[in-house]
């Protein structure tokens, strides 16, 4: 059995940028196995396997593996993934903005395809419903696996501690105080997978209100050992559990349609920036994160 593949670099216009996801448009047919299989073989931090569903709820089924294990939802590959798509062809588009319906094992999210002037503008994907989980009073454990000081993590003039946060996948927001701390963060590979096992997380999300550029508004990093993913690029379910964590603790006022832009990937030399878009009320918003993609390789998998 042969399958079309894709790498698409997300969250960046420009090649070898971004973070690279694999994508297969049609695996239908394809096994758990097989499925793992292929993304072992991409070694990318996410592959997303799309299945066309037809009278259904949803557009399509769309699976994530990492090389290690399947996961609930991915958003550099859904952007990854609905880019391709659209580029390659695989579904008719006419509107401006084109809804489409992703079923995933967080459930079903509507994929917004923006175009202007005939080009694909960017992808914005709807992030499950923000959950606000367990919050980490005392640092040392935190500051001991990152290579900090206790008093580095947080923001200046805040009352803010780390909080796992998930809008689909569960991620430990943890503040620091500066860019020149996000940069030095050098975890403990294993004490970081054996602290995200305990708490029940994908991984960690530092970040700081400092950022690289002028025109964003924040800059950070993630780290997902735990699932195979020492450091990624650019996270998407990550930085939508971010907005809606600064929003839930003030930390940004709120307003209907706000964007937040989060600077990640650079000090990986894969400049990334994402997309994190509020739309509702303060007490009752929904998280949509989105940003532009390219195609850096096409080819045919062959599958046994």
């Amino acid at each position: 059995m042969e399958k079309i593949i894709y790498q698409v670099d997300a969250f960046t216009n420009k090649r070898f940028g971004g973070n690279p996801a694999g994508v297969v448009p049609d695996a239908y047919g394809l096994t758990d196995q097989q499925m793992l299989k292929i993304a072992r073989e991409m070694n990318l931090s996410e592959t997303a396997f799309l299945i066309p569903i037809k009278n259904g709820d949803a557009d399509y089924e769309v699976r994530f593996f990492t090389p290690e294990q399947e996961v609930d939802l991915c958003g550099h590959a859904t952007i990854g993934a609905f880019y391709a798509l659209a580029e390659k062809g695989y579904m008719e588009i006419k509107e401006s903005i084109f809804t489409i319906k992703q079923k995933t094992k967080a459930g079903i999210l509507p994929v917004e395809i923006h175009f202007q002037k005939d080009k694909i503008h960017k992808i914005m994907m709807t992030q499950a419903r923000p959950e606000f989980l367990f919050q980490i009073t005392d640092f040392q454990e935190l500051a001991e696996i990152f290579g900090i000081e206790g008093n580095q993590i947080g923001i200046e003039n805040h009352v803010l501690y780390p909080q796992g946060v998930s809008t689909g996948l569960p991620d430990l927001m943890m503040p620091v105080k500066s860019l020149d701390v996000l940069k030095k963060l050098n975890p403990n590979k294993e004490k970081l997978i054996d602290f995200s096992n305990r708490h029940g997380l994908i991984g960690v999300h530092a970040f700081t209100l400092e950022a690289e550029e002028s025109g964003s508004s924040l800059a950070c990093r993630n780290f997902a050992p735990a699932v195979g993913i020492d450091e990624e690029a650019a996270t998407g379910t990550s930085n939508g559990a971010l907005g809606a964590f600064l929003i839930h603790h003030n930390i940004f006022a709120f307003e209907d349609g706000m964007s937040i832009i989060c600077e990640q990937g650079y000090y990986m030399d894969r400049p990334s920036k994402i997309m994190v878009k509020l739309e509702g009320t303060k007490e009752d918003f929904s998280v949509k994160v989105g940003g532009q993609a390219v195609i850096t390789l096409e080819g045919v998998m062959i599958c046994e």
